[in-house]
């Protein structure tokens, strides 16, 4: 049982630092990544170091137990049970810790949906629409009650008809889908543990492919050309022109690779039934490994 909590300690500082480093560095810059396929391999990271790390905790404290039915709590070593309640305390950590961001979430979107209604107007025609008086280009959505796409007017005199239809098309995917919810576990994991770069790593690179994610359902449904001249302009304005406010939260990194996927043509992108089926089996393995091998360990001994 040691040998397994050694195993487990190991696997756990893998997936802590050199698996998200080069799963992050292979991510960066590319325009042929499959966002749903990487946003399964960024979860099953997070979750299997998380289970990793406590069954070495469980492994080391209940070692001496393991292979003897009459042997008792008695046996334990004294050093064996802060290793136990390590184990359990950060069981119990992360998944408060999930919870107090979720709630945090929501009453931020309450907060903000609240100062909307007084700052914004709702847009004639389209449902679920607020528009904000303001030289920013600015377009994003806040999630729940049906979901409420927001822009800016400076970004409708900025964009032309097809350019705004784009961007609404891009951040209505946000709401239909709740991206929200799949960047939630890894902005609690960083907020719990802020000390760790890989945290920040994952957090960002998530809500970059998120990005993606919302550009390939929208180009669906508008011109993939429309969509990316609006990046460009929202791009360019965020430079500050003269007479223009700048724009914040621009990266222009992830800009540019927005731009070259949608100078790609999708059939020239990468099968993406074929890259998630081996995302899902990769992701499947790393979750399952951790609490098989601890349960077989004590079922068999």
């Amino acid at each position: 049982m040691t040998a397994i909590g050694i195993a487990m300690a190991a696997l756990a500082v893998l997936l802590a630092w050199p698996a998200p480093t080069a799963l992050a560095r292979r991510q960066s810059g590319r325009a042929d990544v499959d966002p749903v396929a990487s946003i399964l391999l960024w979860q099953a990271i997070g979750l299997a170091g998380g289970l990793s790390l406590i069954s070495s905790c469980l492994a080391f404290a209940l070692a001496p137990l393991v292979g003897d039915a009459e042997t008792g709590p008695d046996a334990l070593d004294w050093w064996r049970w802060p290793l136990l309640a390590v184990g359990v305390i950060l069981l119990c950590a992360l998944l408060l810790s999930l919870l107090r961001e979720a709630r945090a979430a929501v009453r931020a979107r309450v907060r903000h949906r609240d100062m909307l209604a007084l700052v914004s107007e709702s847009s004639p025609g389209e449902p679920g629409m607020r528009i904000i008086d303001t030289d920013h280009a600015v377009a994003y959505c806040l999630a729940g009650r049906g979901g409420t796409t927001v822009v800016s007017t400076g970004l409708i005199q900025l964009l032309d008809a097809d350019e705004r239809a784009a961007v609404i098309a891009h951040e209505r995917e946000h709401l239909r889908v709740r991206h929200d919810l799949l960047a939630l576990p890894f902005a609690s994991w960083n907020r719990m543990l802020p000390f760790l770069p890989v945290t920040r790593t994952a957090l960002e690179s998530v809500s970059s492919l998120i990005e993606i994610m919302a550009d390939d359902a929208a180009r669906a449904e508008v011109s993939a050309d429309a969509l990316r001249t609006a990046l460009a302009k929202t791009a360019d304005s965020a430079d500050a022109p003269a007479g223009r406010a700048p724009m914040t939260g621009h990266d222009p990194r992830l800009t540019a690779v927005r731009e070259q996927r949608l100078r790609l043509d999708a059939s020239a992108l990468p099968d993406p039934r074929r890259l998630r089926v081996k995302a899902a089996v990769i992701a499947s393995s790393m979750l399952l490994v951790p609490p098989a091998v601890l349960v077989g360990t004590v079922v068999y001994s």
